[in-house]
């Protein structure tokens, strides 16, 4: 983002990230130099620029202290475009409103992990008032922050904040790491917004008003909520740390490493050999025997490029309504070996495949 609050999107290819990642700090001013511009005609942005730029192994940065460079320079969409907008991956936008009603905070628990997110609507004393979810850290910065610091208006500012579809009405949403929530915070645009509340003639609000939240949401809503979609090319150029959706279609079942392996009776952990027995690294402990689960290889294509992805056991058994166990005894039963892959394995093909990743390396 430069001074005038535009932005164009930059992206570093794996190869070059290990050049640049200790030097690049967020929040600080830099001037670069030598670096490739392409055009930005990726199906999901984070800018609307009509560039990108990527940098290369001689791109050069310099770190420079410019105190006129202003540090809080935002470009608010307004609520009625947000309301008219049709594609909800679209690019990253800034949004400023009046808090003027809220639920309560929705606590669920997915995959052993805890989570919770809380919706608001958001007046911008323009044509409609939009809907917006924050998640997690979010949530609660703002419920606290009502608890102690009672005031009769709360002006939000929700900077690179993502297009969120909900029924079909279009709201916004924070994503992980990337968005910033401000609170009646001491900025001159907040000021100038508090002018035109005033102007507008809406009178102080003793009580929000409260929204009844339906804790509904589908694996599939919930992960696209709160995660940046990549497609599968910008994946494999991806540095930034990050929670990361790419959707693709499976086309292929690779058996060179087989479709199964030798797990922990207690926990998911792999088994090795040890004399007579197994070692379990995780548990500490020598087994004698081993349960079967699944670690199937898959490739997965999009329009941008294709990528091998593991399926694990506990998606595996649900797709395919059977385990590990049973399959690999099925599959020996009628003469196959370990180095074939059942023909049940084939029903994964065709399907359209959505993978939830954070690039420290989890999914």
């Amino acid at each position: 983002m430069d001074q005038l609050g535009d932005r164009i999107q930059c992206s570093i290819r794996n190869p070059q990230r290990r050049l640049f990642e200790d030097e690049l700090v967020e929040g600080k001013i830099y001037t670069i130099c030598n670096f490739s511009v392409a055009i930005n005609d990726k199906k999901y942005k984070a800018t609307n620029h009509a560039s990108r730029i990527y940098f290369k192994r001689d791109t050069q940065l310099r770190l420079v202290d410019d105190p006129s460079f202003s540090e809080n320079v935002f470009r608010f969409v307004p609520n009625e475009v947000i309301l008219n907008h049709t594609n909800a991956q679209s690019h990253l936008i800034d949004v400023i409103g009046l808090l003027t009603a809220k639920g309560d905070i929705i606590e669920f628990t997915k995959n052993g992990k805890k989570s919770n997110y809380i919706v608001l609507e958001l007046d911008d004393m323009g044509k409609g008032k939009i809907r917006c979810t924050l998640w997690e850290e979010f949530a609660s910065k703002l419920v606290k922050h009502i608890q102690e610091q009672l005031t009769s208006e709360y002006i939000l500012i929700v900077q690179f904040a993502k297009f969120n579809l909900f029924k079909g009405t279009m709201g916004i949403s924070n994503i992980t790491y990337n968005s910033n929530l401000y609170i009646n915070a001491d900025f001159q645009a907040v000021k100038d917004f508090r002018k035109s509340v005033i102007m507008s003639g809406v009178p102080p609000l003793n009580q929000l008003s409260q929204i009844t939240t339906e804790p509904v949401y589908s694996i599939e809503e919930d992960l696209i909520d709160k995660s940046i979609y990549k497609s599968i090319s910008e994946l494999k150029e991806c540095i930034e740390n990050g929670s990361f959706v790419t959707i693709g279609t499976v086309v292929a079942i690779d058996p060179k490493n087989g479709w199964w392996y030798k797990s922990c009776k207690h926990c998911f952990h792999s088994l090795k050999e040890a004399e007579n027995s197994y070692h379990c690294a995780k548990c500490d402990t020598y087994p004698t025997i081993h349960t079967p689960r699944y670690s199937i290889n898959i490739k997965v294509v999009d329009d941008t490029d294709s990528a091998a992805f593991l399926l694990y056991d506990k998606e595996a058994s649900k797709f395919l309504g059977i385990s590990a166990f049973d399959l690999r005894l099925a599959q020996l039963t009628r003469g196959g070996t370990n180095e074939e892959y059942p023909i049940e394995l084939n029903s994964f093909r065709g399907k359209n495949y959505l993978q939830s990743l954070r690039e420290d390396g989890g999914s």
